[in-house]
């Protein structure tokens, strides 16, 4: 399992210590739910078998949270509650023994306090590397807080992600941007808090902040992730048909969108249904073809998966229903990138307005929005106009105005090879 810088961001360490008899798998998922990026079960005063079955209900609640979740030191513990990996120190069982009991896909982070430690970590064959203390902490009393040169020295000696440990707080850890670290990692700044979840909260948007793209990327979905406007020009012809009469336009959802398109066509053609009957019958067209036929555009997980791995946020604003766009999106196994799938059908903001943009962008909570995908040109031209960045994705749909996209847009790209290279991924 690989680990990513994004992963790192906010790792959040168990310490039920300072809980005071609170429900420990209440406030983890609280956590989890609330930023944590990854979690280790550290908790000194149980039992190996304490342990296990404590990793096993907090397995379930990270893999509901899609975080990655380690067992601190007891391999053993690990292997048993099926954890993604474990976390072990310079004087715990050596990395190679650990790798034979947990095998090839697991998770394995080590702890590094000088740069040889950590050259050393990577040649072995760690996922990730906690490096520290970088401040005073109780947690260990008789580590030394780590210089800022030597932290960063660390940082430039390896390629994996490390993480920041160590009495790390709100308030100190704005000194260790720059540093090279992906994140920070913290017990009692989360856990000594009597809101553990807004705790968690207020470190991500920060460790967002400082050390990975807080901003974010809107993605439409028709025409840009999938090569799926064949059936926004046929739709409404294909409806006409199937009910006896010749079409004189096939494309009318593409031209006016989905309600302005209806409307038309039961005036235009005298139509005997009522709007929700039309819609209704629409829908079931549709929904068969997004879950069933929908087909990605080549390349498009593959740089989805480098934003990820670069802790970049992304969202999906499309015409198309919530319901049909997640489901062709869950079908093609990308639907697990997006923060959240918008439909403009659904909130009743059409993409000729700007509105539709900062809607999109105050949904997901982001600070900013770095670029706009699109397809289209009108939807391109409101985003311009709202200030965003845009990325034209060529598409059959649009080659009538490539040339006034191209004169727009940012970056113009035939495929996902040429968006990647721009992004330098």
């Amino acid at each position: 399992m690989k680990v990513t810088k994004a992963d790192l961001r906010l790792y959040a360490i168990t310490d039920r210590q300072w809980l005071n008899g609170k429900d420990f798998y209440a406030v983890v998922e609280q956590v989890l739910k609330n930023g944590a990026t990854f979690l280790q079960l550290r908790e000194k005063n149980t039992t190996h078998e304490q342990r296990v079955e404590e990793a096993k209900k907090i397995k379930q609640i990270a893999a509901k949270y899609h975080v990655p979740f380690v067992v601190n030191d007891d391999i053993w513990a690990a292997k048993e509650a099926g954890a993604d990996g474990v976390h072990i120190g310079q004087s715990d069982m050596d990395y190679e023994q650990a790798r034979k009991i947990l095998g090839p896909d697991k998770i394995i982070g080590m702890t590094a306090k000088t740069v040889e430690q950590a050259v050393q970590a990577e040649k072995l064959g760690a996922d990730y590397i906690g490096v520290g203390a970088v401040f005073h902490t109780t947690t260990k009393q008789d580590a030394k807080d780590m210089s800022r040169e030597t932290l960063a020295a660390i940082t430039k000696s390896v390629s994996i992600p490390i993480v920041a440990i160590g009495g790390i707080t709100y308030d100190n850890m704005d000194s260790l941007k720059d540093t090279g670290v992906a994140g920070v990692s913290v017990i009692s700044a989360i856990f000594a808090k009597e809101d553990e979840g807004a705790a968690a909260a207020a470190l991500r948007k920060k460790a967002d902040t400082l050390f990975g793209a807080a901003r974010s990327l809107i993605f439409d979905m028709d025409g840009t992730l999938l090569d799926s406007m064949h059936i926004w020009d046929t739709a409404s012809g294909a409806f006409l048909m199937m009910r006896g009469i010749i079409p004189r336009e096939f494309d009318l959802f593409r031209k006016q969108g989905y309600k302005t398109g209806i409307s038309y066509m039961i005036k235009e053609y005298n139509l005997d249904m009522s709007f929700d009957e039309v819609l209704e019958s629409l829908q079931e067209i549709l929904w068969f073809y997004y879950s069933n036929i929908a087909p990605i555009k080549d390349g498009v997980k593959d740089f989805l998966q480098s934003l990820k791995d670069n802790g970049v946020k992304m969202v999906v604003a499309t015409a198309t229903e919530s319901r049909m766009a997640k489901k062709a999106l869950e079908r093609n196994g990308i639907l697990g990138y997006f923060e959240d799938v918008i439909s403009m059908h659904e909130i009743g903001i059409h993409k000729n307005d700007p509105a539709a943009f900062e809607y999109v962008k105050n949904a997901i909570h982001a600070e900013g929005v770095g670029y706009v995908f699109e397809d289209a040109l009108y939807a391109i031209e409101t985003a311009k106009s709202a200030g965003y960045k845009v990325i034209g994705i060529e598409d059959y749909s649009n080659e009538d105005d490539r040339d006034e996209i191209k004169k727009i847009v940012d970056f113009y790209a035939e495929n996902y090879e040429q968006v990647k290279e721009y992004f330098e991924f």
